[in-house]
């Protein structure tokens, strides 16, 4: 079973102009998400009595490192829609897919933990979840077209290379009183 495809991306848009916006969006998404990240890491105090936490400090340059990596991938999806070479699509798509793998099991996580709890911060709690999942959503929704334009280069590239491999026929005409063929009249 593969991933499924798709003809059009949202609006009715080309594929093409679907995956260029769909890199500029993840670009500027995982900026925000990078600066964020470093604000956090650098400003605020991350434990008690204004001391830093290791464990958040580390987790938060874990978040800024993924976040990094994302933004190079979509920095390279944007080049790929631009001089249209499939190969670097290939880096967004699987950093997009293990991110969202990682969202789902959040999202997992914390269905199970708001069943299990009730609380105060249990609305907060819900909002989250579903931030999750729609950025699960379309996360999805982003990783089919990007595939799905993805193959169609591929496609292209190779009717092209087929197109130019084949010899070119040119029809010989036989002088009928010689009997020779091998020179065209």
């Amino acid at each position: 079973m593969g991933v499924p495809m798709v003809k059009r991306s949202c609006c009715g848009c080309s594929l093409h102009t679907g995956t260029l916006v769909i890199g500029c969006l993840y670009t500027v998404w995982a900026l925000l998400e990078l600066m964020g990240y470093s604000l956090m890491v650098t400003l605020w105090p991350l434990g008690r009595e204004g001391q830093v936490s290791v464990h958040k400090y580390a987790f938060y340059i874990a978040a800024a490192a993924v976040s990094g990596i994302h933004m190079l991938s979509s920095i390279l999806l944007i080049v790929a829609a631009v001089k249209k070479l499939a190969s670097l699509t290939l880096p967004w798509t699987i950093v997009t897919g293990i991110i969202t793998a990682i969202y789902f099991v959040i999202c997992l996580t914390g269905i199970s933990l708001v069943l299990q709890d009730t609380g105060e911060t249990l609305v907060l709690e819900i909002i989250v979840i579903c931030a999750c999942l729609a950025r699960l959503c379309i996360s999805v929704y982003c990783i089919v077209v990007v595939h799905s334009r993805h193959k169609q280069l591929m496609e292209d590239e190779h009717e092209v290379r087929f197109q130019h491999s084949g010899r070119v026929y040119k029809a010989v005409e036989w002088d009928k009183t010689n009997g020779t063929g091998n020179e065209p009249l």
